[in-house]
């Protein structure tokens, strides 16, 4: 008589797919950020500053987490949102993470542009902006979700 053996469930393909996503951005972060921590910081601050929008992202990642800096959620901010309006997807979506969640005292949490950021990185095709666009709906008037994604729309990258 054959013993009942139970069922192995599988995980979702949504969820691998999301996971998968969301490592290749931290790996992709990993990498890059040691790229850019060998340099001097002085040497990321200047070429943020000259408008390289990796450099501003990074800049604005090592202030957020006070990599090499005194951690300072308004220049975080300030550089994430420089890297973003060029059009950096990751700083996009780690910018509507940021006003998701709010940083520190300086940043208010704020879910319309946390939802319009994510929005931007989503249509980028960031597969973890999507999930997280999907709970930030839910959060907004459609009023208020039709306006960012009219805005969404209307976005063009400072190049």
């Amino acid at each position: 008589m054959n013993a009942m053996k139970p069922k192995k469930q599988k995980t979702p393909k949504h969820l691998i797919w999301s996971y998968r996503n969301l490592l290749l951005v931290f790996i992709s972060v990993a990498v890059l950020t040691q790229s850019v921590w060998g340099l001097e910081t002085a040497q990321v601050m200047n070429e943020a500053a000259q408008g390289d929008e990796n450099a501003a992202y990074f800049l604005g990642v090592m202030y957020k987490t006070g990599s090499g800096v005194s951690p300072d959620c308004d220049k975080a901010l300030k550089w994430t949102e420089k890297a973003a309006l060029q059009g950096h997807t990751l700083a996009q979506s780690h910018l509507g993470m940021m006003y998701s969640k709010g940083c520190g005292e300086s940043v208010t949490r704020n879910l319309f542009k946390a939802y319009y950021w994510t929005a931007l990185a989503a249509k980028q095709g960031l597969q973890f902006a999507r999930e997280n666009l999907k709970k930030l709906k839910g959060q907004l008037h459609p009023y208020l979700v039709e306006e960012a994604q009219q805005k969404v729309v209307d976005f063009k990258p400072n190049k």
